[in-house]
C-alpha cells in the first residue's frame, strides 16, 4: 500500500524528530512497514531517520551505532522558485523584503555526519568522543557524555568534561592520559553530536519542538521550520533560554550586511519567539530593491532608502512623495532629498514612498549627433558657440565629417516646436569669428553629416593596400566578347578597374546614407509641427545636384546653402538658368508660380533669391551634355579601340577615324551590338521563357491522360537554354553600303555601341536537326542541300519546309521557291549559317518552342559562327 502525499511528509518528519507536535497514527507507521524495503531505505536516507525505530528493529540485527542528531541542512526544491522581489515589483505589486529567503528551502533534512566541529563548540551530555592511544598501548574508545557531565575512561576512571569547550576537553584528556599512562600519545576527535530539543514558536510556517544538533544556529533552526510568516518580524527574532530573552536576531542584519555575529547557536531547551510585526513601510520607484519593508524603531526618510539599496541615476530627488492614512485621512508630504529636512523626516507605520523618474528632456545641455568623435550631451554653459561644443577639426571631428553641410535644430517653444540653422563647420572651426559660428542655446542640437571618405583606407591602411598590388605581373590574355563574339586581347592589369561613371560611388551612397538617416527624423518633425496657414518648413530639390531630394527649410537658407545640403552642383549643372516653383495660397485658392533665375548669380549674392517653405528648385542640366559617348571598335580596323564621340556622329565617321578596314578584313560578316537592343532582347527572352513553360505545362497534363503525347523533355532543355542565354543586341548592318554613304546604312552611334569586323572566313554552318552539326569550307558550287547532305542529312523531327538562313552579318534569308535547292543558283556565301528548326508538330504544337530555338540560333550565330 502507498503512502499518500499528506501523510508521508508528516510521518518521515515526525520520525525524523524534526516536528514532535504532530504524531503519526498506527495505522500511518503500518502503511510505511508495508513499503518494500528498497524504498523504506531510501525514505529513511533522504528524511534521515533510524529505519529500526519503524520496522521494531528487524531493519539492522547489528548492534547499532550511536545516532547522529540530525544536522539542519536546507535541501534546494526542484518546485519553482519563488518570486524575487524585483520581479514580483517588475509584476506590478511589491513583496515584503525578506520571506523570500526561505522560499527556495524544502523543510527535509539530511544527516551530515562529517561536519567539522569549531573548536569553541561546548561539550555536554549526549556528545561522543573518540580517543585513539597509540605507543605502549593501542586503543580506539567511543565515550559518550553521560547525564552527570563526564565521561569513564578505563583504567583511569571518571572525568568531568561537560561545559568545556571542544578545544578544551582535547587538552584535558591528553593530559591525564599522558599523566596517567607513560609512553603512549592521544588523538582526541568528535564523534557523534548530541541531540537537544528546541522549541520555535510564534509566527513560524511550522511551529512546534525541534531535534536538532549542538551546532544548529537560529537561521538554521527557522529554515527547518519553513521559515516566518508574512505576518511575523524578521527584525525582532528573540532566543529564549530558561524564561529570558538572552539575544534578539535582526534578519536585516545577514541580508543586507551578511552580519551572521548574532546568529547564535542553540542550546537544549532554548526557544525561538518569533513576534508579529508591528509596522510595514513601502517604498517604490526609481530604488534599486524596491519592497515592503520593516522599521526598527524610529526610521527616517534617508534611512529607508538606504535599505530599499539606493536611488536609481533617473531618480528626481527633489521631489519624493510619501502618501501617509491616518485617522485624519490620507496626507501627501513632498519632500526633498537634497537637504537635511528632507532626509530626517520620520515615517511612520503604513507610509508608502515613491521616488519618480526624472525628467528626461535635454536640460541644462547641449547634443551634439553624426560625425564627431565624442556623441551626446555636453554641459551648457552662457554663450556657448559651435566651435566650444565641436572643438577643432583635426581633436572633434571625424575624418568622414562633411565639413560643408551642417544643421542646428533648436526648440523655440512649449509644444517644442523647432527651427533649423545650417552652417558651414569649416568657416565656423577655421574662423570662429565668421556668421556661421552660431552662438548656442540650451537644448540645441548640432548634426554633422559623413563626406563619404573611406576612413580606413585614408587613416593608413596603404601599406596593405601596396603590399597586396606587389608582385602582380601585367600579362595579356585573349577573352571572347559575349556581345560581338570577338576574341579581344586584355592586358591584365594594365586597365584601371574603376567604377562607371554612372554607377554611384561608395563615398557618394555613405553621404547619401548619412543624410537620409540623420535628416529623417528633422523633416517629420517639421511635418509634424505644420498646421493650415503654416507650411511644413521644408524645400526640394531635383536636377544637376549631387542628393536630390526634400531637405529643411534653415532659417538662414539661401540658394548657395541649399545646394550645398543637396551635395553640390553636377559636373553637368547649367548656371544661366534655374527654375524655382512656388505653391501660393490665397483664400482656399492655391496657384502655382515659376520663377526662371540665374543660378550664377544667386549663387555669387548678385541677385539673391529668396526661398519659402514648399519651394522647389529645379537645377538643370547642359543642353546636349552626355556621359559615356563612346563606341568600342574590335577586329579588323587599322586602329581598333574605344572612341568617343559627338551626338550625330555616325559609322562612316569613326570607321574613318580608325584608319578603315584591314586587307584582312570581312565587312559582309559584320556583328554591330547596341545596349537598347540588349534590353529588349532581355525582355522578350523573358517573355519567351515564361510562355513556353506554360505550353510545357500543359502539355505535361495531356501527356498523363494519353500515351500518345510526345516527351517534352526537348522543350524543357530549350527552356534550360533561356535561362543561361546571354542577350547580344546585334543590329544588321552593311558596312559596304555604310562606308560609303549611304543614308540608310549609315547609323547614327549611340553611347556603347560595338562594332565587331572579323577576318574572311570561309566557312558555312550548318546546325539543328541535322545529324550532326558541323562547319565547312565554303565552296561556291555547293548548295544548301549539299551542305545538308554532308552534315548527315536531316533528322526525323526536322521541318525541312521551313530552312532559312542566317547571312553573315546578321540578315536572315526564308527559301520562298524551289530554286533554293537548284544547283544552278547560289546564294550562299562565306560566314553564312543553315539552319534547319524543328519540327512543332513532333512536341504537339508548341508554337512558342519555334520562335524560342529561332533566337537561341541567332544569337549563337551572331558571334560562335564568326569565332569559328
Amino acid at each position: 500500500m502507498r503512502l499518500t502525499k499528506r501523510l508521508l511528509p508528516i510521518l518521515m518528519m515526525t520520525l525524523a524528530g524534526n516536528l514532535l507536535a504532530f504524531t503519526p497514527t498506527a495505522e500511518q507507521i503500518s502503511q510505511f512497514q508495508s513499503m518494500p524495503k528498497a524504498q523504506q531505505e531510501a525514505l529513511a536516507r533522504q528524511y534521515g531517520v533510524d529505519l529500526g525505530a519503524l520496522t521494531g528493529g528487524a531493519a539492522n540485527t547489528e548492534a547499532a551505532p550511536v545516532q547522529q542528531a540530525p544536522v539542519l541542512e536546507p535541501v534546494v526544491s526542484e518546485a519553482k522558485p519563488a518570486p524575487t522581489v524585483q520581479a514580483a515589483a517588475d509584476s506590478g505589486g511589491l513583496t515584503q523584503f525578506g520571506y523570500d529567503v526561505f522560499g527556495n528551502n524544502s523543510l527535509g533534512l539530511t544527516i551530515v555526519d562529517n561536519l567539522p566541529v569549531p573548536l569553541d563548540y561546548q561539550m555536554g551530555p549526549g556528545d561522543v568522543i573518540s580517543v585513539q592511544t597509540f605507543g605502549k598501548n593501542n586503543q580506539n574508545l567511543s565515550l559518550t557524555i553521560d547525564r552527570d557531565g563526564s565521561i569513564n575512561l578505563p583504567d583511569i576512571g571518571p572525568v568531568a568534561v561537560a561545559g568545556q569547550t571542544f578545544a578544551q576537553l582535547r587538552k584535558q584528556l591528553n593530559d591525564v592520559i599522558k599523566n596517567k599512562t607513560i609512553g603512549v600519545d592521544v588523538s582526541v576527535t568528535m564523534g557523534a553530536m548530541r541531540t537537544m530539543q528546541v522549541y520555535i514558536v510564534g509566527e513560524a510556517i511550522q511551529p512546534g519542538a525541534y531535534n536538532v544538533n549542538g551546532l544548529t544556529t537560529i537561521t538554521q533552526a527557522l529554515i527547518a521550520s519553513g521559515g516566518v510568516k508574512k505576518s511575523g518580524s524578521l527584525r525582532h527574532i528573540k532566543l529564549m533560554r530558561k524564561g529570558q530573552v538572552v539575544s534578539e536576531f535582526d534578519l536585516y542584519d545577514l541580508l543586507l550586511k551578511g552580519d551572521t555575529s548574532k546568529d547564535l547557536r542553540l542550546s537544549s531547551g532554548d526557544t525561538l519567539f518569533i513576534p508579529l510585526r508591528d509596522n510595514r513601510i513601502t517604498i517604490e520607484g526609481q530604488v534599486t530593491r524596491p519592497a515592503v519593508y520593516e522599521a526598527k524603531g524610529d526610521i527616517t526618510l534617508g534611512q529607508l532608502l538606504s535599505l530599499a539599496g539606493g536611488a536609481k541615476p533617473q531618480a528626481y530627488l527633489s521631489r519624493v512623495s510619501v502618501r501617509r492614512a491616518g485617522a485624519n485621512g490620507l496626507q501627501l508630504f513632498n519632500l526633498d532629498l537634497a537637504t537635511p529636512a528632507g532626509r530626517n523626516f520620520k515615517l511612520q507605520n503604513g507610509d508608502d514612498v515613491n521616488l519618480s523618474a526624472a525628467s528626461s528632456s535635454l536640460r541644462n545641455a547641449v547634443a551634439v549627433r553624426g560625425e564627431v568623435v565624442r556623441q551626446g550631451a555636453l554641459n551648457y554653459k552662457q554663450g556657448m558657440k559651435v566651435s566650444d561644443a565641436i572643438g577643432s577639426i583635426d581633436d572633434g571631428l571625424k575624418l568622414t565629417a562633411d565639413l560643408n553641410y551642417a544643421l542646428l535644430v533648436r526648440e523655440i517653444n512649449a509644444n517644442q516646436d523647432v527651427e533649423i540653422y545650417q552652417f558651414s563647420l569649416l568657416d565656423a572651426l577655421t574662423n570662429p569669428g565668421s556668421a556661421a559660428n552660431l552662438t548656442l542655446q540650451e537644448k540645441d542640437q548640432i548634426f554633422v553629416f559623413d563626406n563619404g571618405l573611406a576612413q580606413g583606407y585614408w587613416s593608413g591602411s596603404y601599406a596593405n593596400s601596396k603590399a597586396k598590388s606587389d608582385g602582380v605581373v601585367d600579362h595579356a590574355r585573349e577573352v571572347l566578347d559575349a556581345e560581338t563574339g570577338a576574341v579581344v586581347t586584355i592586358e591584365e592589369n594594365a586597365t584601371l578597374k574603376i567604377a562607371d561613371k554612372e554607377v554611384e560611388s561608395n563615398a557618394s551612397g555613405l553621404r547619401k546614407a548619412s543624410r537620409e538617416a540623420l535628416l529623417k527624423p528633422i523633416i517629420e518633425r517639421l511635418k509634424a509641427q505644420a498646421s493650415y496657414g503654416s507650411p511644413a518648413k521644408v524645400i526640394d530639390v531635383s536636377g544637376a545636384v549631387k542628393f536630390p531630394g526634400l531637405y529643411p527649410l534653415a532659417k538662414n537658407t539661401s540658394v548657395s546653402s541649399l545646394l550645398a545640403a543637396a551635395g553640390g552642383l553636377n559636373q553637368n549643372a547649367y548656371l544661366s538658368s534655374a527654375e524655382l516653383t512656388r505653391r501660393t495660397t490665397e483664400g482656399d485658392k492655391s496657384t502655382i508660380d515659376r520663377i526662371n533665375f540665374s543660378l550664377k548669380d544667386a549663387i555669387s549674392g548678385k541677385y539673391p533669391v529668396a526661398l519659402s517653405a514648399q519651394d522647389h528648385l529645379i537645377v538643370k542640366s547642359q543642353p546636349g551634355w552626355q556621359e559615356g559617348m563612346v563606341v568600342e571598335l574590335q577586329g579588323e580596323f587599322v586602329f581598333p579601340g574605344t572612341y568617343t564621340f559627338k551626338r550625330g556622329e555616325t559609322l562612316k565617321d569613326v570607321i574613318e577615324r580608325a584608319g578603315g578596314f584591314t586587307e584582312f578584313a570581312y565587312p559582309s560578316g559584320a556583328v554591330f551590338s547596341r545596349e537598347r537592343l540588349k534590353r529588349q532582347e532581355a525582355e522578350r527572352l523573358k517573355f519567351l521563357n515564361a510562355q513556353l513553360k506554360q505550353e510545357i505545362s500543359a502539355m505535361s497534363l495531356r501527356r498523363q491522360g494519353s500515351t500518345s503525347v510526345s516527351d517534352p523533355a526537348q522543350a524543357i532543355a530549350v527552356v534550360d537554354q533561356l535561362d543561361n542565354v546571354v542577350p547580344v543586341g546585334r543590329l544588321v548592318v552593311d558596312l559596304n553600303y555604310a562606308v560609303k554613304g549611304d543614308k540608310l546604312a549609315n547609323l547614327m552611334l549611340e553611347k556603347g555601341d560595338k562594332l565587331f569586323v572579323p577576318a574572311l572566313n570561309p566557312v558555312v554552318s550548318i546546325v539543328g536537326e541535322v545529324q550532326f552539326s558541323s562547319n565547312h569550307t565554303f565552296n561556291p558550287n555547293l548548295t544548301v542541300e549539299d551542305y545538308i547532305a554532308s552534315a548527315g542529312g536531316t533528322k526525323r523531327q526536322a521541318d525541312t519546309d521551313r530552312i532559312y538562313i542566317v547571312k553573315a552579318n546578321g540578315s536572315v534569308e526564308l527559301p520562298n521557291n524551289s530554286f533554293w535547292f537548284s544547283r544552278d543558283y547560289d546564294p550562299l556565301e562565306p560566314g553564312d549559317t543553315i539552319i534547319v528548326p524543328i519540327n512543332t508538330d513532333y512536341l504537339d504544337g508548341l508554337s512558342t518552342l519555334s520562335t524560342a530555338t529561332q533566337i537561341l540560333y541567332q544569337i549563337g550565330v551572331a558571334w560562335s559562327a564568326i569565332k569559328n
